[in-house]
Formats: structure tokens, C-alpha cells, sequence
């Protein structure tokens, strides 16, 4: 029985299904290589810093210089709070600190003139103890020459006596240079009064400054509800600030990619709302952790799903990326993007 031959035709054919067939599995093997080089992800958005806006010092709002979604340059005034409690306050304090300074400079003034007094009590006391030396001196010179009889008994006597009056002059001379001691009054008591009255001014002086609130970065206001005669109250915010001097990305990459995304590449931003104009970022940290679906305590005891889930999904992790000059008007927080690494 002879076996039939394919036509040359039929066997060309296959052969180019073939070809092709490898072609194709080649360029999937080099697509996916190059996916795993240079990841993308649409799982991004775009992010920024918020202040919520609070006051440090309370009052009623008195003026309110910016309005809902306005871009506001840093150093801005925002808000002005009712600043005449305040300006009491500080003048109050610094009346304060001038009366103790007024106070210290008499009490140092007088504190000379006690100082100048114990000084010239303590040359008494020199004095009266030179008197006495001297009143020694010649008593014991004369108690020898009187035994002799070349001195009379009234003459020792007499330096005897000056001897007892010396000592008692310089005893009234000591007891004056202590009391002249005693009476210079130290300032240092005012002084710690001054410090702490100072302190107070300096409080006083920084509320003041603070009742003008202005804008601490270049941003963007946002969700105000708050309108001039409001109550402000510290910690209670009135507004909020969009920082809008750095933007970045929060990218959510499978934790497969992850090996290949290092801190410094290059990346390619596309966002939606514009998608054909690229913006250039670099990846600045990868997120050490999310909290997982399954396994986690609730309320003390382990959480355990009830059925298995045969098919396992990569988890993703979050990707932060700084963007290098941003269009302005691009940027919107919660925007999504498309992120591709480039290098």
C-alpha cells in the first residue's frame, strides 16, 4: 500500500505556521522578560502633603484673606485672628519687665552705696587693728622697763589701758563692717523676677505675631468651611493646605516585581487625564509591609477564613515615587496614573 505525499504546498505552509508559531512564543518570551525588567502598573495615584490647617492661639477670625481651592504662595497671609486680647497681654507683660528693670537699676544703686560703706568700715577695722598692734607693742616694751624702774606705774597703766581700748575700738569696728556686710541687698531675687517676667513678654510677643497666620509652603486651600467670625480654637482645623512644592506617586507593584525596582531608577508617569504626555519621576522607597487579608487577630483570637483559595494572588505593595517638575495642572491628589519603569 503506497503512502500518500503531502503537496509541496501543504508542507510550505506548515512550515511558515510553524516559523510563526515560534516567532510568536519568542516574542512572548522576550515581552514578558522585558515586563519583568521594566514593570508598569496601573494601580497608582497621586499624592501629596496636607496640612490641616489649625491655629496655635484662639479668637474669632477677623479677617479671612483666601478663598476654596485658591493657590497661595509661602509666606501668604491665610487669616488674621482678633489680635487686641493679645496686644493687651503684651502690653501688660512688658510694663511688667520695665518696672523690675526699674526696680533693679535703684537697688543696684543703692547696693553701691552699701558696698562703698562696708568698704570704709572695713579700713576702720584696719585702722582699729593697727591701733591695737601698736597698743601691744608698746605695753609690752614698757611692762620690762617699768620692773626696772626706769618707766613709772601710772605710764604703764596708761599703755595698758590704751591696749584695752584698742581692742575695744577694733571689736565696734568689726561688728559695724559686719553690719555694713550684712546691709548690702543682692539683686539676684529681682533678677530671677526679670527673667521670668521676660519670659512671659516673650510668650506674649509670640502669640501676637501669631495671631497672623500665613502660609509655612507654596499650596493649594481646600475643603474650607470657615468664614471671617468664626471661633478659632488651636488644634481645631479651619481649612486644609495642599503642600504643592513636591508631588509623588503611591505605586502598588506585585510583590514578583519587586526585586527589580530599586530606590533612584528612572520612571515614566502617565496621568489620566492627559495620558500622551509623559512625566519623568524617580522611585524615592518601597513600603515594608501592608496588612494582609487573612490570618490577622480580631479581637484577641485568630482570624481564619473558612474556604481556601486554590488560585494565589500576588500581593502588592506600595511604591513611593517622587515627580521631577510636574504641570501644575495636573496634579490633583487621588489622580490615577499609569506607572512604567524606564530604566
Amino acid at each position: 500500500m503506497k503512502q500518500k505525499k503531502l503537496p509541496l504546498k501543504n508542507i510550505g505552509g506548515l512550515t511558515i505556521l510553524i516559523w510563526l508559531l515560534l516567532a510568536c512564543g519568542a516574542l512572548g518570551v522576550i515581552v514578558l522578560n522585558r515586563l519583568h525588567q521594566r514593570p508598569r502598573t496601573e494601580d497608582a495615584y497621586l499624592a501629596a502633603n496636607i496640612i490641616h490647617f489649625a491655629p496655635e492661639v484662639s479668637g474669632r477670625i477677623a479677617s479671612l484673606a483666601v478663598r476654596d481651592n485658591q493657590h497661595v504662595r509661602r509666606g501668604q497671609t491665610l487669616f488674621v485672628i482678633d489680635s487686641e486680647p493679645y496686644n493687651y497681654r503684651l502690653q501688660k507683660a512688658q510694663a511688667q519687665v520695665d518696672s523690675l528693670q526699674s526696680q533693679i537699676d535703684e537697688q543696684i544703686s543703692q547696693v553701691n552705696s552699701q558696698i562703698f560703706h562696708a568698704d570704709a568700715e572695713n579700713s576702720s577695722v584696719s585702722s582699729a587693728n593697727a591701733r591695737l598692734t601698736q597698743a601691744q607693742a608698746t605695753q609690752a616694751r614698757l611692762e620690762p622697763l617699768m620692773r626696772q624702774g626706769f618707766v613709772t606705774r601710772e605710764a604703764f597703766d596708761q599703755a595698758r589701758t590704751d591696749t584695752y581700748t584698742a581692742v575695744a575700738d577694733l571689736q565696734r569696728a568689726q561688728q559695724s563692717a559686719l553690719s555694713a556686710r550684712r546691709a548690702v541687698h543682692s539683686v539676684a531675687p529681682l533678677r530671677a523676677d526679670l527673667a521670668a517676667a521676660q519670659a512671659v513678654l516673650r510668650q506674649a510677643q509670640r502669640d501676637m505675631r501669631l495671631t497672623t497666620v500665613t502660609a509655612p509652603c507654596d499650596g493649594i486651600v481646600t475643603d474650607m468651611t470657615t468664614a471671617a467670625g468664626e471661633y478659632a480654637s488651636p488644634g481645631s482645623p479651619v481649612f486644609t493646605l495642599i503642600d504643592d512644592e513636591s508631588w509623588w506617586v503611591i505605586a502598588n507593584f506585585r510583590e514578583t516585581q519587586l526585586s527589580v525596582l530599586k530606590p533612584g531608577q528612572a520612571v515614566k508617569v502617565y496621568v489620566m487625564a492627559k495620558p500622551d504626555t509623559p512625566i519623568h519621576g524617580i522611585i524615592d522607597s518601597l513600603n515594608a509591609g501592608v496588612v494582609p487579608d487573612e490570618g490577622m487577630s480580631s479581637s484577641g483570637l485568630p482570624k481564619v477564613p473558612r474556604t481556601l483559595n486554590w488560585v494565589r494572588i500576588a500581593q502588592r505593595f506600595p511604591v513611593r515615587i517622587l515627580l521631577r517638575d510636574p504641570p501644575k495642572d495636573l496634579m490633583r491628589i487621588g489622580a490615577t496614573v499609569v506607572v512604567a519603569i524606564s530604566e
